[in-house]
């Protein structure tokens, strides 16, 4: 290993590795191998050597024998993918238009106001894991600043205004990203809050983000919310712990009615919190979460 990342130095990972490149070893040489290098210059290794598997993973220092593998083609079956896990919150820069990933340099903080729809902008992971190929992200402020979640006043109709408007929202992105809207049963797991059910309306108790309660952290104020980036862009948010305001809209809709009340569905509201408002209430928006290929983001 030690030889393969010298003798790449100055390269431009990822790079792979086969039974037939010509790496330097020392040592006894195994029948078969693959070596992965990812551009963190984490190395992933698994070789067949005097019968036993070899095996290095990205994340793990050690080099163990996984006795589960008693054949070299069981052992090494090519190139071996491991996905980057990304955490609730990370930052990505992606043009859902061209969709491409973007660089820092190219996006424009203007870009992150409410209402607009093209450009690189910011995005945040959420409840990722390394067995998925995928992530799902979601928009650091609105789309549609202001609109009713439904065009009556019952929670029966799935949201059909907000549905539209996301559609003609994301209208020039590319399709393979299927936009949508969060669910709130999707925030609570962010947050940890195990108690929460959407369903069920002995357990549908609003709640707020950084305490998974119905009261507020006490010492909050601008830039201080462990979430801050799920109520970012609302009206006066940095009372409550984010970091940039925006008096043109007082949260977003989820696409998830109350359990409790027909006439009722979960917004994110700009205290750093959810709950639960009118359907015909029309002071909250539309922000979109999309789905990445991770084969786009390395």
């Amino acid at each position: 290993l030690k030889a393969a990342t010298e003798g790449i130095a100055g390269g431009n990972p990822p790079f792979h590795y086969d039974q037939g490149s010509n790496l330097p070893m020392k040592g006894t040489k195994p029948t078969k191998f693959t070596l992965d290098i990812d551009k963190n210059m984490k190395t992933q290794l698994r070789a067949w050597i005097n019968g036993f598997c070899v095996v290095k993973d990205y994340n793990k220092e050690e080099v163990i024998i996984d006795e589960s593998k008693k054949t070299e083609a069981e052992c090494v079956t090519g190139r071996i993918t491991v996905n980057k896990k990304y955490e609730n919150g990370e930052v990505i820069y992606f043009n859902p238009g061209t969709n491409m990933k973007c660089d820092i340099s190219e996006y424009k903080p203007e870009n992150s106001k409410n209402e607009n729809k093209s450009g690189c902008m910011k995005w945040y992971a959420f409840n990722d894991s390394e067995s998925s190929s995928t992530v799902n992200v979601i928009l650091d402020h609105n789309t549609t600043a202001k609109v009713r979640w439904s065009s009556t006043n019952s929670n029966t109709t799935g949201g059909d205004i907000i549905k539209s408007k996301l559609v003609d929202d994301t209208k020039t992105w590319n399709k393979s990203l299927n936009p949508r809207l969060i669910e709130v049963t999707e925030i609570a797991k962010i947050t940890g809050n195990t108690k929460f059910d959407a369903t069920n309306p002995d357990k549908d108790d609003y709640f707020y983000f950084d305490t998974n309660t119905g009261s507020a952290d006490s010492n909050r104020g601008p830039g201080t919310s462990q979430y801050k980036w799920l109520f970012d862009y609302t009206n006066g948010c940095t009372d409550w712990g984010c970091s940039v305001a925006d008096n043109s809209t007082n949260g977003y809709w989820t696409i998830t009615p109350s359990a409790s009340n027909v006439g009722n569905a979960w917004v994110v509201l700009y205290q750093g919190s959810s709950s639960y408002y009118s359907v015909a209430d029309d002071s909250y928006g539309v922000r979109p979460v999309i789905t990445i290929s991770k084969s786009i983001l390395q």
